[in-house]
């Protein structure tokens, strides 16, 4: 019984290929952030006014990562923010990438305190007008995230040449990195690492890897005995499973528990 048991929990639990955007598995230390458009930053070259970005937003953070039940993120949508020292021009550069912040100079974005979208025509932070855009966590409170900046190439022109709709799986995409995902191989995910069109839901891989760096807490009145998680990719016990598998583990044990106790009926019968 304890195999069959075993074996379940190893088939619900098999480990996709979510990875971070670091090297120590950064998150926002406070779950509720906020997603803005810089108030002074300029989109005409990539082809959409503020007000269209910034409309971006909110079915980015809806239809993607706020509907995840294992995650305690939530994200939300901040209209406009504060400007943000040379956003439009400056160089993103990485807080620990001593490199890129000598050669910027004067010239480098100033760090945020949410997660901030802008137009950007530094060609040196995209390395090619095929790059549509990108984002760098650049404030860091210890080892959590205190603001990222997502920037969109406005060297480009491939961005306003897409759907709203694929517009805003890019942006969700982004806002992915923004809170601590990296890329994926699995095609099926929004954190894929290729440009996929019509985008419209969340991947196992990125439900997984949101709810591993913002756990739902739930302990279930300890009926579920600590089945109730994923392991991480070095086996340190990850995120809750997502609710469906919760409820199907305990409806399975519930089963079995109610099947021992009718074969222990049918062989106390037998014996009498």
């Amino acid at each position: 019984m304890i195999k069959i048991l075993s074996l379940f929990f190893i088939l619900s639990s098999y480990v996709h290929a979510y990875t971070f955007n670091n090297n120590f598995e950064s998150s926002f230390k406070d779950n509720d952030v906020t997603v803005s458009v810089d108030e002074l930053t300029t989109c005409a070259s990539a082809g959409l006014t503020v007000y269209e970005l910034r409309d971006l937003i909110e079915p980015a953070i809806d239809k993607f990562w706020n509907r995840v039940p294992t995650s305690s993120l939530r994200l939300k949508d901040g209209g406009f923010s504060e400007t943000s020292t040379n956003i439009n021009t400056g160089r993103l550069c990485a807080p620990t990438d001593d490199a890129c912040i000598t050669a910027a100079g004067a010239t480098v974005i100033g760090p945020v305190k949410e997660i901030i979208i802008a137009c950007n025509n530094n060609a040196l932070n995209f390395g090619g007008a095929n790059v549509l855009a990108v984002t760098i966590p650049n404030n860091f409170s210890g080892k959590s995230i205190a603001g990222a900046i997502i920037i969109i190439n406005e060297s480009s022109t491939i961005f306003s040449t897409l759907s709203k709709s694929d517009q805003i799986g890019v942006i969700a995409h982004e806002i992915g990195h923004a809170i601590g995902l990296g890329h994926t191989d699995n095609k099926s995910a929004l954190m894929y690492f290729k440009t996929v069109d019509q985008r419209k839901a969340l991947g196992e891989d990125d439900i997984r890897g949101v709810s591993y760096l913002y756990p739902m807490k739930i302990d279930g009145f300890g009926l579920l005995g600590g089945c109730g998680t994923i392991q991480n990719k070095d086996g340190t016990p990850g995120a809750n499973l997502p609710f469906w598998q919760m409820g199907a583990a305990l409806a399975v044990m519930i089963l079995l528990f109610e099947l021992i106790k009718l074969l222990k009926r049918s062989k106390t019968r037998s014996t009498t």
